[in-house]
């Protein structure tokens, strides 16, 4: 996966609906309280009401008190908290997510999204407020981006669902998840693009899939409301080992989102 920058034409494309997807946040220091279901990992999902699932954390890395600013150097993460920038609105607010790395296996990899690197399998997370979904193929040679986006946590996991050249293996279904209500899915993307596939469009450029030769990824979102729909995105290899998922899933659960006027 990375974080490319796009060109001029998507900025275009994109540029009337940027001012109107930008709000204000409140301040929130929230736990993140989500885990991936993984065989024979330390999570487990039990139902709640009627439609949703509540997910609970084994045990989340503590964050460092003065989180560091996440620069995409192409090089190793050294562990420790870091600050990533997910949006910013009109009044120069920005949002942030804050994530620990608790090991030397993450790599910035010359992307703006975090990826773990292990044996022949990798995954990552990404923390993002989208501008545009895939659209078309969703290939990047394609160049087409849906920029109708949903306007709540509904209605933008709906639209992840529909993602091009995609299978829904987890409907989107009403979580409580980083101290809040969320909607959470899970997707397999076959990427048969001769480029690269791009997942969605964000403020720091495309977001996508990369992978030479095309390999087979599975994708979990959750999306919350920060004024506006922002997603916490995992993802794998597909046949990726337990181990791997198990380190991306603790990493996201150290996640919590914040704002810096």
């Amino acid at each position: 996966m990375l974080t490319a920058p796009a060109p001029d034409v998507d900025r275009l494309i994109i540029g009337g609906k940027v001012r109107q997807r930008r709000r204000t946040w409140a301040r929130v220091g929230v736990a993140a309280a989500v885990a991936l279901l993984v065989a024979g990992g330390a999570y487990g999902l039990t139902r709640v009401g009627s439609g949703g699932t509540a997910v609970g954390p084994a045990g989340s890395p503590s964050p460092t008190s003065t989180p560091q600013t996440y620069r995409d150097t192409g090089t190793t993460i050294q562990p420790g908290t870091y600050r990533m920038l997910v949006d910013e609105n009109d009044a120069g607010a920005a949002l942030y997510a804050n994530i620990t790395f608790d090991n030397t296996a993450w790599q910035s990899a010359g992307a703006n999204d975090p990826v773990l690197l292990k044996a022949n399998s990798n995954g990552g997370v990404a923390v993002y407020s989208p501008l545009g979904l895939a659209a078309g193929t969703g290939c990047r040679s394609d160049n087409k981006l849906n920029t109708n986006l949903g306007d709540t946590p509904q209605s933008l996991a709906q639209q992840l669902a529909q993602l091009p050249q995609s299978t829904v293996l987890q409907s989107p279904t009403p979580v409580q998840a980083f101290g809040r209500d969320a909607v959470h899915l899970r997707l397999r993307i076959n990427d048969n693009c001769s480029d690269w596939y791009r997942v969605a469009e964000t403020i720091l450029g495309a977001h996508g899939i990369t992978y030479d030769p095309v390999r087979a990824v599975v994708i979990d979102f959750w999306v919350v409301d920060e004024g506006g729909p922002v997603v916490i995105e995992t993802w794998y290899e597909v046949h990726s080992p337990s181990k791997l998922v198990d380190q991306i899933a603790r990493t996201r659960d150290s996640i919590t989102l914040s704002t810096v006027g």
